[in-house]
């Protein structure tokens, strides 16, 4: 930003102060929509996740004792479980953010449509203020 004195009008004054906000606004936004964006590696997170929990569930399964054929099950049976449920949370943090990146645009949208209103609305009440100035 430049490092102009300020102005000693008052609309000038606001008017810079609104585009200082702005412009730092704009650099937050901007900052976090490349945050959420998506990234190429999420397509194949799921079936990496699939891979690995049934590399893991072999490898339990070549492990456990076979000894006892009830101890052998509920080992099995438990990180069957514990995989479904690793799986699941990814999964479900994939669906939020999914969700995060469908409400950053419908509020984007949003935005950019209160802004025009406000534009609107602002040259209304400025013609309004010059034709009362005229008279």
């Amino acid at each position: 930003m430049t490092n102009f004195p300020p102005s000693h009008n008052p609309k000038s004054l606001l008017a810079e102060m609104n585009a200082r906000i702005k412009v730092r606004d704009i650099r937050e936004w901007d900052r976090l929509r490349r945050q959420v964006e998506v990234k190429w590696w999420e397509s194949g997170l799921v079936a990496l996740l699939f891979v690995s929990g049934a590399g893991l569930l072999v490898t339990v399964a070549k492990l456990a004792p076979r000894h006892n054929d009830l101890l052998y099950w509920f080992i099995i049976g438990w990180c069957g479980l514990f995989i479904l449920t690793m799986v699941a949370c990814i999964e479900f943090l994939i669906l939020k953010f999914r969700a995060l990146r469908r409400m950053h645009e419908a509020t984007a949208k949003h935005d950019e449509e209160f802004q025009a209103a406000l534009k609107a609305i602002r040259d209304y009440l400025e013609a309004r203020e010059a034709a009362d100035a005229e008279r």
